[in-house]
């Protein structure tokens, strides 16, 4: 009995472990990215389509968010560190526009700013707080979500990993 008991726990075990070497660090498994708000606030706009082959970070943001200032330079030097092998695309959620053009110049953001002034794409994108930033693999599918504010590495980490999806 003791015999069945232990086998039945290294099955659980397993099986657990296979679940969340499957899943994303936002506790869901990869699937379709949402299409990204069609407004730019820093252009050009972007489609997921014209992201399709390369890996992409979509990171949500506010200018009220305080957390989102301590994100923004790690944005802007990973997409430095990257160059062309992967792509960062910033999205405004829910914010006034001049206030977040204050904060794209502030921060020297070199990739295209997106608007979502009305949160639809937030919503869509399953948005849990700011900043998110959702790690699209070249397919075009979520393949990792980073909740709260990233190292410039971390991003690197993730988007280079997202490649291999």
């Amino acid at each position: 009995m003791k015999r069945w008991t232990a086998i039945a726990l290294v099955l659980l075990a397993a099986l657990a472990a296979a679940e969340i070497l499957t899943e994303n660090s936002g506790g869901e498994t990869a699937r379709a990215a949402p299409p990204l708000p069609t407004a730019a606030l820093r252009p050009p706009s972007v489609t997921l389509a014209s992201l399709r082959g390369e890996p992409a970070l979509v990171a949500f943001w506010a200018s009220w968010c305080g957390p989102c200032h301590e994100d923004a330079p790690a944005l802007r030097e990973a997409a430095r560190q990257l160059g062309d092998r992967a792509r960062v695309v910033a999205v405004d959620w829910d914010d006034g526009t001049g206030a977040a053009r204050t904060f794209v110049r502030r921060y020297r953001w070199p990739f295209p700013v997106l608007v979502d002034s009305n949160g639809t794409a937030g919503e869509r994108y399953r948005l849990n707080g700011l900043p998110t930033t959702f790690v699209v693999g070249p397919a075009g599918d979520i393949v990792e979500t980073l909740p709260g504010p990233q190292t410039a590495p971390a991003l690197e980490r993730a988007a280079l990993l997202a490649a291999r999806h």
